[in-house]
C-alpha cells in the first residue's frame, strides 16, 4: 500500500511539473489599442484570433483615445506577465513614455499600424500610408482636375496623418503650382473628430456658398462629418468626397452617391502579421519579412509596410469589401 501510495504520489507530482511546464512556455501577448473608431473593432477581432492560431494568449485593452489611460492600462498588463506589447498608440510622441516602461519589465515592443517616435521602439508595422494619401489625391484629380479642394487631416499627433498628407501633396502639388486646385481648406482634426470636420466645412460653407468641389477627408470618420455640412449645405454628392478604412456607413455613402472613395485596407494581412511577428519576438525568433527601417527620431525600427490596399468605390465595392467578408451586404444596400 505505501509502494503504490508513493507511486501516486510521484505521479501527481510528475503531471504538475509537466503543466508547470508548459504554462511557463505559454506565449502571453499584451493588445493595447488607444483609438476607439469602427475600424479598430476589426483589428482586434483580427489580432486575438490570429495570435490564438499560434496556441499564445492575448489580453486586449481599449484606452477611448485616452493616453493616459492606455498608461496605465499598460502598467496592468505588464502585471500579467505579458512577454510582448502590442501598442496601437494615442500619442504617437507621449507613447515613447510606455515604450520605455515595457522596457524597463524587459518586454518588447512592436507598434501596431501607428508608429511610436523617439524611443527604443523594437519593431513597427503599418501600411504605406503615404501610398494611401496618394490614392485619394490620384482618385479626385482624375475626376476633378481643377476648382476648390479641403484638405481634411487626421490627429496631427497620429504620424499616419503626416504620412497621409504628404501622400496627398505629392499628388496635388503640380495641380496647385499651375493655378488648376486651389487649396481653400488645410486642416488636421483632433482625435480625428467626426463633429470637428462638421464644423470646419460648414464654416466654409457658410463664408463662401457653393465654393468647393473636393474634399481630401483622410478616412471615413472624417469623411462623414464632412458629409453632414454637406447635405445641410445642399452638395451632397456633388462635391467630392474620399476616405479611407471602408467603414459601413461610407460604403453605403458611396452606393448613394454621396461619397467618391474610400481606401480598403486589408486589415487581415496587417492583424496576421503582426500576430506572427509578436510570438516570434516572444519566442526569441527572427521576424520574418521584415522590408526595411523606419527612423522614428531616435533609432532606425526594423518595420514592415505592407501595399494590400485597394481603392473603393462604387463600379467595385461589391468586388472588394463585400465580396471579402469585411463588410455585411446588408448593411450597405439596405431598402435598395
Amino acid at each position: 500500500m505505501k509502494k503504490n501510495a508513493f507511486s501516486i504520489v510521484i505521479v501527481i507530482l510528475g503531471l504538475f511539473m509537466l503543466f508547470a511546464c508548459g504554462s511557463s512556455d505559454e506565449v502571453r501577448i499584451g493588445f493595447s489599442v488607444g483609438p476607439s473608431h469602427e475600424r479598430w473593432e476589426k483589428d482586434i477581432d483580427y489580432f486575438t484570433s490570429r495570435v490564438r492560431t499560434y496556441g499564445a494568449t492575448v489580453y486586449v485593452t481599449e484606452a477611448d483615445n485616452s493616453h493616459q489611460k492606455q498608461l496605465e492600462q499598460v502598467r496592468d498588463l505588464l502585471k500579467r506577465g505579458i512577454d510582448v506589447l502590442v501598442i496601437v498608440p494615442v500619442d504617437s510622441r507621449q507613447a515613447a513614455e510606455i515604450v520605455n516602461l515595457a522596457h524597463n519589465s524587459g518586454i518588447k515592443v512592436i507598434a501596431y499600424d501607428r508608429i511610436v517616435n523617439n524611443c527604443d521602439l523594437d519593431f513597427y508595422i503599418s501600411f504605406d500610408n503615404m501610398r494611401v494619401g496618394e490614392m485619394q489625391a490620384e482618385y479626385l484629380t482624375r475626376m476633378r482636375p481643377e476648382g476648390h479642394y479641403a484638405l481634411l487631416g487626421g490627429d496631427a499627433i497620429d504620424n499616419n496623418s503626416i504620412l497621409l498628407r504628404l501622400g496627398q501633396m505629392h499628388v496635388l502639388q503640380p495641380f496647385v503650382e499651375s493655378g488648376k486646385i486651389n487649396i481653400v481648406v488645410d486642416q488636421y482634426i483632433r482625435d480625428w473628430s467626426d463633429q470637428e470636420a462638421y464644423r470646419i466645412i460648414n464654416d466654409y460653407l457658410e463664408e463662401n456658398p457653393g465654393r468647393l468641389d473636393a474634399i481630401v477627408a483622410s478616412n471615413d470618420h472624417i469623411a462623414g462629418g464632412a458629409f453632414m455640412a454637406l447635405e445641410k449645405h445642399g452638395l451632397a454628392g456633388k462635391v467630392l468626397l474620399t476616405g479611407q478604412d471602408a467603414e459601413a456607413q461610407a460604403c453605403r455613402r458611396i452606393v448613394e452617391g454621396k461619397q467618391t472613395m474610400t481606401v480598403y485596407k486589408y486589415i487581415e494581412t496587417l492583424a496576421a502579421s503582426a500576430a506572427s511577428a509578436a510570438v516570434s519576438l516572444a519566442k526569441g525568433d527572427p521576424v520574418m519579412n521584415t522590408q526595411l527601417s523606419i527612423n522614428n527620431g531616435k533609432v532606425m525600427v526594423p518595420s514592415i509596410l505592407l501595399s494590400s490596399m485597394v481603392s473603393v468605390h462604387p463600379e467595385n465595392l461589391r468586388m472588394t469589401v463585400i465580396a471579402d467578408g469585411f463588410i455585411d451586404e446588408g448593411l450597405v444596400f439596405q431598402n435598395r
